[in-house]
């Protein structure tokens, strides 16, 4: 039996041979499975995402992700960013690259009339918190540094 199945929702098109009625209800069961576990992935991505906006507004949730990601795969290593802090501006200067030295242990270098700072550091969660707790902080984005990323693989070839 060649049965036509059309996924218009989804913009899918189907056809499939049927040897057996065991094997249609078997097709269907499973692909009714298969939706309803991507529609719980995606509920659970939507939640994590809104974890981050709770707990990290101002911080790029792909760096949350990224960090997240790095700290799991090599728990035993802190991973290397470059950070980037963008604030009001009415903040002072002095005061948050001091503030950012004490956190990080690393010197901001700054740029656009005192309203975008730059680190290179290590960076946990935590650490990335308290940044995130500064007042007048718009935004913390942010990459992993290449000397960071080479350190991290290198360990995780065992030293190769």
């Amino acid at each position: 039996m060649v049965r036509q199945d059309n996924c218009k929702e989804l913009g899918w098109s189907l056809s499939f041979r049927y040897d057996s009625v065991a094997c249609w209800i078997g097709f269907q069961v499973m692909t009714n499975i298969d939706l309803n576990e991507m529609q719980g992935i995606r509920k659970h991505f939507d939640d994590l995402q809104g974890l981050f906006q709770r707990y990290l507004p101002n911080v790029d949730p792909d760096l949350i992700y990224d960090l997240l990601t790095r700290l799991r795969e090599n728990p035993c290593v802190t991973p290397t960013y470059t950070l980037e802090i963008y604030t009001k501006k009415e903040v002072d200067s002095a005061k948050t690259i001091d503030f950012i030295y004490k956190i990080t242990g690393a010197m901001a270098t700054v740029y656009d009339n005192g309203t975008h700072y730059v680190t290179n550091q290590k960076l946990s969660l935590d650490t990335l918190k308290n940044i995130s707790n500064l007042k007048d902080i718009i935004e913390i984005t942010g990459a992993p540094t290449t000397l960071g990323c080479w350190f991290s693989d290198s360990i995780k070839r065992g030293g190769i």
